[in-house]
């Protein structure tokens, strides 16, 4: 089963500041690499984590960009503006055999 994500549920984290929700532009289901660039302010990274994913500036360090202390917690150095998407959990579907149940 591949790996599903929240796009439509992002938080934007900046290096100072509250972060704040942010969708897709035009009801789409996902982010275009464009508007996370324009988010980030930069090529794309992305960071897996168990509970969804990372989205960050690849070349923020090099681009000299505030540390972001609050995506920083995850055990990584992250610079500028970071994208935290949910994984989408989905359970396993249950069968039950219908002639034991009383």
């Amino acid at each position: 089963m591949s790996e599903q994500y929240n796009w439509p549920s992002a938080i934007l984290y900046h290096p100072a500041g509250d972060p704040i929700n942010i969708k897709p532009i035009d009801g789409n289901e996902s982010f275009g690499t464009d508007e996370l660039e324009t988010f980030i302010g930069g090529p794309v990274g992305r960071i897996k984590l168990d509970n969804g994913m990372l989205v960050i500036n690849d070349q923020g360090k090099e681009m000299g960009l505030q540390i972001n202390d609050m995506a920083s917690k995850n055990g990584y150095s992250l610079y500028g503006n970071v994208i935290f998407v949910s994984k989408i959990i989905q359970a396993e579907s249950v069968k039950f055999d219908t002639k034991t149940i009383n």
